[in-house]
Formats: C-alpha cells, sequence, structure tokens
C-alpha cells in the first residue's frame, strides 16, 4: 500500500464523487449502513433502473464515445455548468453525423459565465435550453449548478436518485481541492436533498464519499481484474481514526488514516467481489472503472483529478 499518494491516488487518475445514501436501489433513514454498486451508474442494464442527471464540467471529455452517448440521453436531467457547455460542444462535434443527430440537447446550462464563449451560450440559447446565470462568488460553478439541479427537479416534479458530474482529471491543485469541497457541502447541507446520491466521474474512474459507518462496495469484473487496477481511501479536512476493510490487497484492521501518516492510495483489489469498509469518520473512496475510457485517454498519462 502506498503511504504517501496525493489526493486520491495521486499519480493516477482521480476520479471523480460523492454523497451516497445507504443503499444503492433505494435511500434510507440512517447512514450507518450503506451498499454502493457502480454499476449503476457504468452499467446501461442496471442504469435503466435508476433516474440520474449528468453534470458536465469545465474540462475536456475524454469518455467513451458509446458509453457517453447512451449515458447522455438516458439521463432524466442534463446540464452542462459554464465552460463545460464549451466542453460538450467539441465533445459533440468530434462524434460521427449520425450519432451527433441523435444527441439530445442540454436541459439546464448554469454558471456565472465567464468562461463560456459568447457564440456557444448564444447557440444554446437559440436552441431553448434553459439558462440560469449564477453570478455569486461565495460558491463554485459546481456547487452552484447542483444547487440550480435541485430547484430544476422541484420545479418540474422530477427526482433523481444519482447525479454525476463528468470531467477529465487534470487542472489546478485548488480547484481539485475545490471539487472536494462541493461533495463535503452536498454532504452537510443536503444540496440535492437526502435522496440523491452524488458521483464524481474521470477519465476512466469513479468516486464519492463514505460517511461514517459501514459499507458494502460491489467491485465490478472488469474492475477487479483489470491489469492497472487501483482504489484509494483517503481521509479529507479530518483524521479517521479507525478504518477496517475487507476485499482489498492491502487491507486496513482498526488504522488510523491522516495525511502525513498513512494514507490508503495506489491500493487494488484481492479479487473478490465485495469490499467492505468500516470507517470511524468520512473517507473519499475511489476505483478504476475502465469501461468509461475513450480510446485517446488510453494512450495518455493519467491525471490527478476532476476540476470543475
Amino acid at each position: 500500500m502506498a503511504v504517501n499518494g496525493f489526493i486520491i491516488n495521486s499519480v493516477k487518475t482521480l476520479s471523480t464523487l460523492l454523497y451516497m445514501q445507504p443503499s444503492a436501489c433505494s435511500p434510507c433513514t440512517s447512514s450507518r449502513y450503506s451498499n454502493w454498486d457502480v454499476q449503476h451508474v457504468t452499467s446501461i442494464r442496471k442504469r435503466s433502473q435508476h433516474n440520474y442527471a449528468i453534470l458536465v464540467l469545465n474540462r475536456p471529455l475524454t469518455q467513451c464515445q458509446t458509453f457517453m452517448a447512451n449515458f447522455w440521453n438516458n439521463a432524466l436531467v442534463r446540464v452542462t455548468v459554464d465552460g463545460g457547455t464549451k466542453q460538450w460542444d467539441l465533445y459533440l462535434n468530434k462524434l460521427p453525423v449520425d450519432m451527433q443527430n441523435k444527441m439530445k440537447l442540454p436541459d439546464l446550462i448554469t454558471g456565472d459565465f465567464d468562461s463560456i464563449p459568447e457564440d456557444i451560450f448564444e447557440k444554446y440559447r437559440k436552441k431553448g435550453c434553459e439558462i440560469v446565470h449564477t453570478p455569486d462568488q461565495n460558491y463554485t460553478d459546481f456547487t452552484k449548478a447542483l444547487m440550480e439541479l435541485q430547484t430544476y427537479c422541484l420545479e418540474h416534479k422530477l427526482q433523481a436518485d444519482q447525479v454525476v458530474a463528468i470531467g477529465q482529471s487534470s487542472g489546478r491543485l485548488d480547484q481539485v481541492l475545490g471539487n472536494i469541497q462541493t461533495l463535503f457541502l452536498n454532504k452537510e447541507k443536503q444540496l440535492l436533498g437526502p435522496k440523491t446520491r452524488l458521483y464524481l466521474m474521470s477519465d476512466d474512474a469513479i468516486s464519492w464519499l463514505l460517511q461514517p459507518g459501514e459499507h458494502n462496495i460491489a467491485i465490478p469484473e472488469e474492475s477487479r481484474k483489470h491489469k492497472k487496477a487501483w482504489c484509494s481511501l483517503v481521509p479529507v479536512g479530518e483524521t479517521c481514526r479507525s478504518v477496517t476493510t475487507s476485499g482489498l490487497k492491502w487491507n486496513l484492521s482498526n488504522h488510523q488514516l491522516k495525511f502525513g501518516e498513512i494514507v490508503s492510495t495506489s491500493n487494488t483489489f484481492d479479487g473478490s467481489e465485495i469490499v467492505t469498509v468500516k470507517c470511524s469518520h468520512t473517507l473519499l473512496w475511489s476505483m478504476k472503472t475502465p469501461s468509461i475510457a475513450g480510446s485517446a485517454y488510453l494512450t495518455t498519462k493519467p491525471y490527478i483529478l476532476l476540476y470543475a
């Protein structure tokens, strides 16, 4: 186990999030026990059983075209966040023409609009996309987008089981940390409401917050058997005084995770279908999810984290 790794597997792709409720299938009133299955996000078959929303942040999109086309079109709500609208437009223009013609428009475009080109803004305004300006500089565009998404869902009487913020994993360190801050703000302030789970997705990985309690994490076969499989458990903002795991190559037994001491980055799996984590304080969990990666990304070096 690497003990001096950076936030989320440092040299590996971060990934990107989340505050989740106790069950992947149904919400529970207690956060002490949670079941997690990322295939509810990555699998077309399982995904169809859940209502989810997508946020595209302001970083180049590198995900697999087939994955992204299905993921985008089947979302309950599609949101592009400020410069994320430009990133979406660039990604869209790289798709085959027949695929472009089948892609749905963003339902909502939001942000302080300091990073969206005027021509892109006008293009989507004329197409009829709902646009909400959020000039408040006390919060990041990512945080404000979650607030606006919740408002949109309430106004349209929609319930998103999951929200996935998409981007790739390079960027400024302060903005990387700002994204993690948004995960905590969602947890503390329930920006999305108690029944909605928030994920951060990067090039080929997904991340979320594990709150104090016991967690069962289903590990897809593609993740646990990949030759470069990785996962991480990182204490952010506070020391996690006790962590016990099973299903990892380097398990923890009532260990304390703390920066300056042990941080479980660059860990991996022992082949088990389930990883269990019992933690006394909030941890950031990340794992490689190969099926979402685009072919271009497979030839590039890994990055650190998603940035809004």
